[in-house]
């Protein structure tokens, strides 16, 4: 049993809700005041840079969950 087994309706397709926050919260702060600010809060909040540099930069590759 892997640990995407162990937690009931949990999305094997991304495996940090805390990070799924930040990078929504990123992309809401990135449309008010900025690429740059949301860069930021994302960097602050441990988004990882691939992952904070694939949802601002190309955002026709965010998930389906991300926020628009």
């Amino acid at each position: 049993m892997n640990a995407q087994d162990q937690i009931p309706n949990s999305d094997p397709t991304r495996g940090n809700k805390s990070i799924e926050a930040a990078v929504n919260r990123g992309l809401a702060v990135a449309m008010l005041k900025g690429v740059a600010a949301g860069a930021a809060l994302m960097r602050d909040e441990g988004v990882p840079l691939n992952v904070s540099a694939r949802v601002l930069v190309n955002p026709e590759q965010r998930r389906a969950s991300d926020w628009k």
